[in-house]
């Protein structure tokens, strides 16, 4: 908690720093638009206005070129009490940008303002920036996709950090991990090996032509969000929303919200869609085991199954194990790499 303060107090002085002396405000604005999710009656969408970093997105950057844009990444301008209007379908919400420059939706619409659906998984919104307290009036038009999965079979939630991507989070004082985030790009970061062609058998479903949404949850900052979002594109993962957690700036943030924000996370799609079963996929580094089997409790006979990735650490496994010991109605697997989840999921008939 005490680094967090410390963290918090100099972003803070650094900002009133860099407002003094107007650095950075002649830079054009920028809207990171994180992909949202939702049904035809209801919309869940965040989205950050922020001056443009000039980040490169080349993934043959090389190493100092990786530190500045992820310290560019890290240190960003966000703009308060920027004016957003978002359009979704006949719906339009008006929103103004908090202190970190985010605005956020969370509505349940009428069905005649739904948007008209002409794909089974994709749709979008339209994000405008009419207004902000520096350039006054403006007009930044962008664009959000948004999933909503009309015919799936079953939905697919997954943890990114030692599941999906290379982090080594278990590594002593997160040394490897630190050196992961400032010295490497999309491009250099790892997969592991057989995850794209299982997550892209889970999409497909069990005739290989279906629209299974999937959902990435991660304790990463939204700093990164564009950094996953590109290795997600370079690896062939499917594409869906990113769900991250602010980098710990905003006076409400703690340690607490820290811990829970998987947990809420993974009950908000949940609870978005009732009547959808789901895959849950995770690594026995950390909490996902917990945080799924609590899931899955409270969703009795929704969750066809979880996978957790052995991240190669006897204590942890071990853990793991024990835990899926006293769960005797629950579909747990440990699994040492993503071919053997793929056979189980075969034989179970998810995928082909």
């Amino acid at each position: 908690m005490a680094l967090t303060t410390l963290t918090k107090t100099l972003h803070r002085n650094w900002d009133n720093l860099v407002d003094r002396l107007r650095w950075g405000h002649d830079k054009p604005i920028d809207v990171a638009n994180y992909i949202g999710f939702g049904r035809p009656d209801y919309l869940y969408l965040t989205g950050r206005v922020l001056r443009d970093r000039g980040i490169g997105r080349d993934e043959r950057d090389q190493l100092f070129h990786n530190l500045v844009n992820n310290f560019k990444r890290f240190n960003s301008r966000e703009i308060d009490d920027a004016e957003v209007e978002i359009t979704w379908g006949n719906e339009v919400f008006k929103r103004t940008t908090d202190s970190e420059g985010y605005f956020h939706i969370e509505h349940r619409c009428e069905p005649d303002n739904a948007p008209h659906f002409d794909d089974l998984l994709w749709q979008e919104a339209s994000v405008r920036v009419v207004r902000t307290p520096l350039n006054g009036r403006v007009d930044h038009l962008s664009h959000s996709d948004v999933i909503v999965p009309r015919e799936a079979e079953f939905g697919i939630i997954s943890d990114i950090d030692d599941t999906i991507l290379k982090t080594d989070v278990t590594s002593r004082f997160k040394l490897k991990t630190m050196v992961h985030t400032l010295l490497k790009n999309a491009g250099n970061r790892h997969a592991f090996e057989g995850v794209s062609d299982f997550y892209e058998a889970l999409q497909g479903g069990p005739d290989a032509k279906g629209s299974n949404p999937f959902f990435y949850v991660s304790n990463s900052p939204w700093n990164l969000y564009d950094l996953l979002l590109d290795f997600l594109h370079l690896n062939h993962l499917p594409r869906g929303p990113v769900l991250l957690r602010d980098f710990g700036l905003p006076a409400e943030d703690t340690v607490q919200s820290y811990q829970t924000h998987k947990a809420d996370m993974v009950d908000k799609i949940l609870s978005t869609y009732p009547h959808l079963p789901f895959i849950l996929l995770g690594d026995s580094g950390e909490h996902d085991t917990d945080i799924y089997l609590e899931a899955a409790k409270n969703n009795p006979d929704r969750i066809l199954c979880i996978y957790i990735r052995d991240v190669q650490h006897e204590k942890r496994a071990q853990r793991i194990e024990d835990l899926i010991e006293d769960i005797s109605t629950i579909n747990v697997k440990l699994v040492s790499s993503y071919e053997e989840a793929a056979e189980h999921a075969r034989a179970n008939g998810w995928i082909v």
